[in-house]
């Protein structure tokens, strides 16, 4: 009993985000080929057995896990950039692009005190927290589960 009622709750806050999600309009609707001071780094996520995921954001470029993203290239490498409230979408816009994810800036409890990471939204409820040193501990995690 209690797990159906959990797994009712669940679907029905997954079903609400996504509703908010088709409903809700862009702040800005219009991409931008430089990327916000905010989120500009380098920046490691741990995956596990010593390995780590890197993203590398200068103003004019992003470089994710190996591949570089400039407005120059062509195809999917093309890199745009938009704003949706507080998150940043890099290439959701163009249709010849791969979606990097949506990217934003917090502060997290890292080792005894804040730090600010880089969260990065991807799929339905699914976050990669991306921290300024190679630290060896996963602190991703899954909004829904």
């Amino acid at each position: 009993m209690l797990k159906v009622f959990k797994n009712s709750v669940l679907m029905f806050v997954a079903l609400f985000g996504l509703f908010l999600a088709a409903n809700t309009q862009p702040v800005s609707a219009q991409a931008s080929t430089k990327t916000p001071a905010k989120i500009q780094g380098t920046w490691y996520c741990y995956k596990g057995k010593s390995k780590f995921s890197q993203i590398k954001v200068t103003p004019k470029s992003v470089t994710f896990d190996g591949k570089k993203y400039t407005p120059s290239k062509k195809g999917y490498k093309k890199l745009s950039v938009s704003k949706w409230g507080s998150w940043y979408m890099l290439n959701k816009s163009s249709k010849q692009s791969q979606s990097l994810g949506q990217f934003k800036t917090t502060k997290k409890l890292i080792k005894g005190s804040y730090k600010k990471v880089l969260i990065r939204s991807y799929g339905v409820g699914s976050y990669d927290v991306y921290t300024s040193q190679k630290i060896k501990h996963k602190y991703t995690y899954n909004a829904l589960g």
